[in-house]
């Protein structure tokens, strides 16, 4: 699971939608993705070497398409929040049992808010198992990687306080958590009309 709060102005936001995202090099170290977290000790597998062919093939078309494109995807699958709120592009991502190149897909497009992101501001982007349920890392529980993302591109980080980390998060999540709503004894609907941007919600020719 994904998530983030990128300080940034809506025509920044708008312009992150449609863009194509960087190449890996946006990312100052991209092998150091797990240093010091959970799976510290861990190679990140950027070039996709460990894949077949064809999945090869898939992640990097994946990692090439704008934000919007895999926006509305996800969003017309539910259980995505991605707005502009607040002055900030927030979003929360979550995946049952997420694929990593998946996830580096997310990380990358993330990593593209650099181009807009307010002046000033370097941005945390959380990336943590959460396997079964939603939720952020609890005390003591380490994440997988934290992005810390300027004007001047992306890095991955060794450290940071999660305790801050998360409680800036906290208000994206429980947004997140807001947009569930109750089932009546089937399984739980989502309401996505205060977490997605209205162009992730309007379907596309």
């Amino acid at each position: 699971m994904v998530s983030a709060r990128i300080p940034m102005p809506r025509s920044g936001f708008d312009a992150w939608l449609r863009a194509t995202p960087p190449g890996v090099d946006v990312i100052a170290n991209p092998g150091a993705m797990w240093t010091g977290w959970a799976n510290d000790g861990d190679q990140a597998d950027w070039e996709l070497t460990g894949a077949h062919p064809k999945a090869r093939a898939h992640y990097r078309a994946e990692w090439a398409r704008t934000p919007l494109d895999r926006l509305t995807a996800r969003a017309a699958a539910g259980q995505t929040l991605a707005r502009h709120h607040d002055g900030a592009l927030e979003v929360y991502l979550y995946d049952y049992y997420g694929d990593v190149a998946e996830t580096q897909a997310d990380l990358l497009m993330l990593a593209g808010a650099s181009r807009y992101v307010a002046g000033g501001v370097t941005a945390p982007v959380l990336y943590w198992g959460g396997m079964v349920y939603p939720g952020l890392p609890a005390p003591g529980d380490p994440p997988l990687a934290v992005l810390l993302v300027d004007a001047h591109g992306a890095r991955f980080t060794a450290s940071y306080p999660m305790a801050a980390l998360v409680g800036e998060l906290g208000p994206v999540e429980q947004a997140y958590f807001d947009a569930t709503v109750d089932g009546d004894g089937e399984e739980p609907g989502w309401d996505p009309s205060e977490v997605l941007d209205p162009g992730l919600r309007t379907p596309r020719p």
